[in-house]
Protein backbone atom coordinates (compact mmCIF):
# COMPACT_ATOMS: atom_id res chain seq x y z
CA UNK A 1 0.00 0.00 0.00
CA UNK A 2 1.02 3.44 -0.82
CA UNK A 3 1.64 5.47 2.78
CA UNK A 4 0.81 8.85 0.68
CA UNK A 5 -2.17 9.78 -1.31
CA UNK A 6 -2.40 12.69 -2.64
CA UNK A 7 -6.24 13.79 -4.17
CA UNK A 8 -9.29 16.00 -4.07
CA UNK A 9 -12.24 15.53 -2.44
CA UNK A 10 -15.29 18.37 -1.56
CA UNK A 11 -12.60 20.34 0.40
CA UNK A 12 -10.13 20.32 -2.55
CA UNK A 13 -6.23 18.87 -2.47
CA UNK A 14 -5.06 17.07 -0.03
CA UNK A 15 -2.11 14.69 1.23
CA UNK A 16 -2.64 11.77 3.23
CA UNK A 17 -0.10 10.06 5.24
CA UNK A 18 -1.99 6.53 5.41
CA UNK A 19 0.33 5.74 8.51
CA UNK A 20 -0.47 8.55 10.54
CA UNK A 21 -3.17 9.37 12.90
CA UNK A 22 -3.26 13.13 12.19
CA UNK A 23 -5.86 14.58 9.54
CA UNK A 24 -4.70 14.79 5.97
CA UNK A 25 -1.91 18.04 4.89
CA UNK A 26 -3.89 20.96 3.80
CA UNK A 27 -3.32 24.54 2.83
CA UNK A 28 -6.15 26.67 3.97
CA UNK A 29 -4.66 30.74 3.91
CA UNK A 30 -8.71 31.66 5.61
CA UNK A 31 -7.98 29.09 8.93
CA UNK A 32 -9.00 31.44 12.10
CA UNK A 33 -5.49 31.12 13.18
CA UNK A 34 -3.48 32.39 10.54
CA UNK A 35 -6.34 35.27 9.75
CA UNK A 36 -6.02 36.54 12.79
CA UNK A 37 -2.01 36.60 12.32
CA UNK A 38 -3.04 38.19 8.85
CA UNK A 39 -4.46 40.78 9.95
CA UNK A 40 -2.45 41.81 13.05
CA UNK A 41 0.72 41.88 10.63
CA UNK A 42 2.86 44.66 10.63
CA UNK A 43 6.69 45.68 10.68
CA UNK A 44 6.42 45.39 14.94
CA UNK A 45 4.47 41.86 14.93
CA UNK A 46 6.50 39.81 11.93
CA UNK A 47 10.12 39.80 11.83
CA UNK A 48 9.77 38.33 8.16
CA UNK A 49 8.51 42.31 7.40
CA UNK A 50 11.16 43.73 9.43
CA UNK A 51 13.77 41.60 7.33
CA UNK A 52 12.41 42.29 3.95
CA UNK A 53 12.06 45.67 4.78
CA UNK A 54 8.41 45.20 3.05
CA UNK A 55 6.12 48.11 2.18
CA UNK A 56 3.62 48.82 -0.47
CA UNK A 57 5.19 47.67 -4.55
CA UNK A 58 8.21 46.17 -3.18
CA UNK A 59 9.36 43.09 -5.38
CA UNK A 60 9.71 39.44 -3.59
CA UNK A 61 10.91 36.44 -5.03
CA UNK A 62 10.23 34.26 -2.79
CA UNK A 63 12.30 30.97 -3.66
CA UNK A 64 11.27 28.42 -1.33
CA UNK A 65 7.29 28.80 -1.28
CA UNK A 66 6.15 25.42 1.00
CA UNK A 67 3.07 26.49 3.04
CA UNK A 68 2.77 30.20 1.37
CA UNK A 69 2.37 31.56 4.87
CA UNK A 70 5.27 34.11 5.10
CA UNK A 71 4.38 35.03 1.14
CA UNK A 72 0.82 35.50 2.58
CA UNK A 73 2.11 38.11 4.98
CA UNK A 74 4.29 40.18 2.76
CA UNK A 75 1.65 40.55 -0.13
CA UNK A 76 -1.20 41.85 2.63
CA UNK A 77 1.57 44.28 3.74
CA UNK A 78 1.77 45.62 -0.10
CA UNK A 79 4.74 43.52 -1.08
CA UNK A 80 4.27 41.94 -5.04
CA UNK A 81 5.15 38.30 -4.50
CA UNK A 82 6.43 35.67 -7.25
CA UNK A 83 6.64 32.25 -5.94
CA UNK A 84 8.74 29.45 -6.61
CA UNK A 85 7.97 26.15 -5.86
CA UNK A 86 9.02 22.75 -7.60
CA UNK A 87 7.14 20.12 -6.05
CA UNK A 88 3.99 19.43 -7.96
CA UNK A 89 2.56 18.48 -4.69
CA UNK A 90 2.96 21.52 -2.62
CA UNK A 91 2.50 23.71 -6.04
CA UNK A 92 -1.24 22.10 -6.21
CA UNK A 93 -2.25 22.63 -2.44
CA UNK A 94 -0.62 26.38 -2.81
CA UNK A 95 -2.88 26.66 -6.14
CA UNK A 96 -5.36 25.20 -4.71
CA UNK A 97 -5.36 27.89 -1.26
CA UNK A 98 -4.53 30.75 -3.54
CA UNK A 99 -7.22 30.20 -5.77
CA UNK A 100 -9.50 30.26 -2.46
CA UNK A 101 -8.13 33.42 -0.84
CA UNK A 102 -8.90 35.30 -4.04
CA UNK A 103 -12.43 34.53 -3.53
CA UNK A 104 -12.80 35.78 -0.36
CA UNK A 105 -13.19 39.64 0.75
CA UNK A 106 -10.60 39.51 3.54
CA UNK A 107 -7.85 37.75 1.00
CA UNK A 108 -8.23 38.51 -1.89
CA UNK A 109 -6.08 41.75 -2.22
CA UNK A 110 -2.88 40.02 -0.75
CA UNK A 111 -3.94 37.24 -2.74
CA UNK A 112 -3.84 39.08 -5.74
CA UNK A 113 -0.12 40.41 -5.29
CA UNK A 114 0.88 36.75 -5.35
CA UNK A 115 2.30 35.02 -8.42
CA UNK A 116 2.90 31.23 -8.10
CA UNK A 117 5.11 29.88 -10.51
CA UNK A 118 6.18 26.04 -10.70
CA UNK A 119 9.98 26.71 -11.42
CA UNK A 120 13.22 25.88 -9.59
CA UNK A 121 14.38 28.46 -7.51
CA UNK A 122 18.20 27.82 -8.33
CA UNK A 123 17.64 27.10 -11.94
CA UNK A 124 15.72 30.01 -11.90
CA UNK A 125 17.71 31.96 -10.74
CA UNK A 126 21.19 30.73 -12.61
CA UNK A 127 19.19 31.36 -15.99
CA UNK A 128 17.14 34.54 -15.36
CA UNK A 129 17.42 38.27 -15.24
CA UNK A 130 16.59 38.40 -11.45
CA UNK A 131 14.88 42.42 -11.37
CA UNK A 132 13.40 42.30 -7.88
CA UNK A 133 14.15 44.01 -4.39
CA UNK A 134 14.48 41.01 -2.89
CA UNK A 135 15.21 37.27 -2.92
CA UNK A 136 13.48 35.19 0.13
CA UNK A 137 15.04 31.80 1.04
CA UNK A 138 13.10 29.69 3.30
CA UNK A 139 14.78 25.91 2.90
CA UNK A 140 13.88 22.76 4.63
CA UNK A 141 16.79 22.12 7.20
CA UNK A 142 17.22 18.90 8.94
CA UNK A 143 14.49 17.49 10.73
CA UNK A 144 14.98 17.88 14.63
CA UNK A 145 14.55 15.25 17.08
CA UNK A 146 13.12 14.62 20.50
CA UNK A 147 11.45 17.90 22.27
CA UNK A 148 12.56 19.98 19.41
CA UNK A 149 11.02 18.09 16.70
CA UNK A 150 7.92 20.47 14.88
CA UNK A 151 4.38 19.18 15.01
CA UNK A 152 1.38 19.62 12.58
CA UNK A 153 1.86 20.31 8.74
CA UNK A 154 5.51 21.23 9.22
CA UNK A 155 6.06 17.54 10.80
CA UNK A 156 3.47 15.72 7.69
CA UNK A 157 5.73 17.75 5.13
CA UNK A 158 9.00 16.42 6.44
CA UNK A 159 7.55 13.00 6.22
CA UNK A 160 6.30 12.94 2.96
CA UNK A 161 9.75 14.77 1.78
CA UNK A 162 11.98 12.03 3.26
CA UNK A 163 10.22 9.47 1.09
CA UNK A 164 9.61 11.04 -2.03
CA UNK A 165 12.98 11.64 -3.79
CA UNK A 166 11.86 12.75 -7.06
CA UNK A 167 9.66 15.01 -6.03
CA UNK A 168 11.22 17.36 -3.02
CA UNK A 169 9.91 20.68 -1.99
CA UNK A 170 13.24 21.57 -0.91
CA UNK A 171 16.38 19.67 -1.41
CA UNK A 172 17.81 17.62 -4.42
CA UNK A 173 18.73 13.71 -4.55
CA UNK A 174 22.27 12.84 -3.53
CA UNK A 175 21.85 16.60 -1.29
CA UNK A 176 21.31 17.12 2.06
CA UNK A 177 18.87 19.91 2.47
CA UNK A 178 21.41 21.78 4.59
CA UNK A 179 24.09 21.94 1.42
CA UNK A 180 21.35 22.87 -1.07
CA UNK A 181 21.21 25.70 1.42
CA UNK A 182 23.87 27.11 1.34
CA UNK A 183 23.91 26.71 -2.51
CA UNK A 184 21.15 28.55 -2.89
CA UNK A 185 22.36 31.48 -0.78
CA UNK A 186 25.15 31.56 -2.64
CA UNK A 187 23.58 31.61 -6.56
CA UNK A 188 21.10 34.53 -4.69
CA UNK A 189 23.84 36.65 -3.55
CA UNK A 190 25.02 36.17 -7.03
CA UNK A 191 22.07 37.15 -8.86
CA UNK A 192 22.82 40.98 -8.39
CA UNK A 193 19.42 41.37 -5.75
CA UNK A 194 20.79 43.99 -3.22
CA UNK A 195 18.58 42.10 -0.74
CA UNK A 196 18.75 38.05 0.42
CA UNK A 197 16.58 37.00 3.53
CA UNK A 198 17.21 33.37 4.99
CA UNK A 199 15.11 32.08 7.69
CA UNK A 200 16.90 29.51 9.57
CA UNK A 201 15.76 28.03 13.07
CA UNK A 202 16.30 30.36 15.80
CA UNK A 203 19.20 27.41 17.17
CA UNK A 204 21.13 25.77 14.69
CA UNK A 205 25.04 26.09 12.86
CA UNK A 206 24.95 28.94 10.71
CA UNK A 207 25.52 28.74 6.57
CA UNK A 208 29.04 29.89 5.13
CA UNK A 209 28.28 33.02 4.75
CA UNK A 210 27.99 35.53 7.22
CA UNK A 211 24.79 37.92 7.24
CA UNK A 212 25.05 42.00 7.31
CA UNK A 213 22.39 41.81 10.44
CA UNK A 214 19.62 38.88 11.79
CA UNK A 215 16.60 39.46 13.19
CA UNK A 216 15.12 36.49 15.56
CA UNK A 217 13.04 35.38 18.20
CA UNK A 218 12.38 32.18 19.83
CA UNK A 219 11.41 29.82 17.26
CA UNK A 220 13.36 31.22 14.20
CA UNK A 221 16.21 34.05 12.88
CA UNK A 222 16.22 35.77 9.60
CA UNK A 223 19.33 36.70 8.70
CA UNK A 224 19.48 39.40 5.89
CA UNK A 225 22.61 39.55 3.78
CA UNK A 226 23.12 43.30 1.41
CA UNK A 227 24.96 44.15 -1.24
Amino acid sequence: MVRFQFYRDEQGYCLDDTCSAQNPLRLDFSEPGFLRRLNGAGKKSELVARAVKAAPGVRVLDCTGGFGRDAMILAKLGCQITLLERSCVMWTLLSDALKKARQLDALKDAASRIQLRRLDAMSFLSEAVVDYDVVYLDPMFPPKQGSAAVNGDMQQLQRFLSGASPDRLKGSVGQSPLSEADQLLEISLNSGVKRVVLKRPAKGGGLEFAPSHTFSNKSSRFEVYLR
